[in-house]
């Protein structure tokens, strides 16, 4: 079996060739890799001032819409009234989970809870509160990750039916990894077969980052990674013998 793949924030423009994609992190984005075969959706979520749950990388719109406006310091309607390019605007992640998770082909939501938010624990809870919604079927498609050891444990604690991975860069980092993960998510420089091996003998799922190269990504597959997460989800299941 061939590992998932995942459509990095959706779908990203990593070079000029790529412009005519839709903004990343953005609905249009998400329709985009789905289309293109992608299993699952990972984004990136904060808190915005009004209290909603939004899709954002960043800690503000400079780098996707040229206005230095902070989430934290913006209303959802203030965000929105920007545009993040092809008429896009910043989505709530209810409105991403009833795009992948309401769908009937068993489609997969990675939801990053970003670690340079003001009020970690904030963040944790609404994002419980939107998954706690959801039908069973819907929410064991859903997964959490973060480079915060203190937000994993905290959603695993508020959603013990939902899996947690932490997310790792650099290999020093793994020892950080709390008590209860079922899933990890290493950079994907840090993997081979042997450590591959090793986190699968711990009872770990393996997914990996961020991956764009196609025989890297067979290169891994073939060592035995359980997900792939890319910005070019039609060149990876090319090469994984799919497209």
């Amino acid at each position: 079996m061939r590992p998932l793949v995942w459509g990095h924030r959706g779908t990203r423009a990593v070079n000029a060739k790529e412009a005519a994609k839709p903004p990343e992190n953005t609905l249009a984005a998400m329709e985009l890799a789905l289309a293109q075969g992608a299993d699952g959706i990972e984004l990136d979520v904060r808190l915005c001032k009004s209290g909603e749950v939004i899709v954002l990388h960043d800690v503000d719109l400079q780098r996707v819409a040229g206005v230095a406006l902070r989430a934290q310091d913006a209303t959802l309607a203030e965000l929105q009234q920007h545009d993040l390019g092809r008429g896009e605007r910043v989505p709530t992640l209810d409105a991403a989970i009833a795009l992948v998770l309401g769908r009937p082909d068993a489609l997969r939501l990675n939801i990053e809870l970003k670690a340079d938010v003001p009020d970690g624990q904030a963040l944790v809870q609404a994002v419980a509160r939107a998954l706690a919604a959801l039908s069973e079927p819907e929410r064991v498609r859903a997964l959490i990750s973060s480079f915060s050891a203190e937000l994993c444990t905290a959603a695993r604690g508020l959603l013990p039916d939902v899996a947690v991975a932490f997310l790792y860069e650099q290999a020093s980092e793994a020892a950080l990894r709390p008590a209860g993960m079922s899933v990890v998510h290493p950079r994907h420089t840090l993997l081979d077969a042997e450590r591959i091996a090793e986190l699968h003998a711990a009872q770990l799922q393996v997914n990996t980052w961020t991956v764009n190269d196609p025989q890297r990504a067979l290169d891994l597959a073939k060592a035995g990674v359980d997900g792939i997460i890319t910005d070019d989800v039609p060149a990876i299941l090319s090469a994984l013998g799919e497209g």
